[in-house]
């Protein structure tokens, strides 16, 4: 089985964003189930310095909305640094695994819900996320990261006295985010904006 490669974004804290590329066993593997392992696939594991990290090559490294700060060659990332990412494919899986989704939540008689999440707070900025998510959401909490589609993504930040929000754009509708930063959440029955 040969290795493939696909673009991956990775928000950290304050707004880092890294893009670049990511190893994945092959093409159909989804980048969620990567980082949801317990071994995370590396093609070449003697690189690996953290057992709980994933191997970018190719890098840019953004500060907010300005222009690339720094390249890498290569780098590791911590899973526990992670707030969340988004990579290449527009969809969530492809179509056997649509279906299979669909068979599990018709069984276990869960519906899409709409989902609320209020990360935990670094300095003076935080994310208010909102997005649809198919499934047992008390099973994905035990995950690394939960997949949510329909997303809308709010920065939170306090500039001298006043709290700002600044919407946060990215290509797709589809993110994962991190349970280790998940301060709150609560299903409601909005719908994303």
């Amino acid at each position: 089985m040969e290795a493939k490669q696909r673009k991956l974004v990775i928000v950290t804290s304050l707004g880092k964003k890294y893009s670049g590329l990511v190893d994945v066993p092959s093409e159909t593997f989804r980048t969620t189930d990567l980082l949801n392992s317990s071994n995370i696939f590396w093609k070449n594991p003697n690189l690996k310095c953290y057992d709980n990290a994933i191997f970018m090559s190719n890098v840019q490294l953004f500060l907010g909305d300005t222009g690339v700060y720094k390249r890498f060659d290569s780098i590791q990332v911590k899973l526990s640094e992670i707030i969340y990412f988004y990579d290449e494919i527009e969809s969530v899986g492809n179509e056997m695994e649509q279906k299979r989704a669909t068979t599990m939540v018709k069984q276990s008689s869960e519906e899409a819900q709409t989902v609320n999440i209020i990360t935990r707070q670094a300095g003076n900025f935080f994310y208010d996320i909102t997005g649809v998510f198919f499934g047992l959401f008390k099973k994905k909490s035990h995950n690394n990261f939960i997949p949510l589609t329909k997303t809308n993504i709010l920065g939170i930040y306090r500039e001298q006295d006043k709290w700002m929000q600044e919407k946060i754009k990215f290509p797709h509708n589809f993110i994962c985010v991190s349970n280790t930063h998940i301060e709150s959440f609560t299903f409601t029955n909005d719908q994303p904006l």
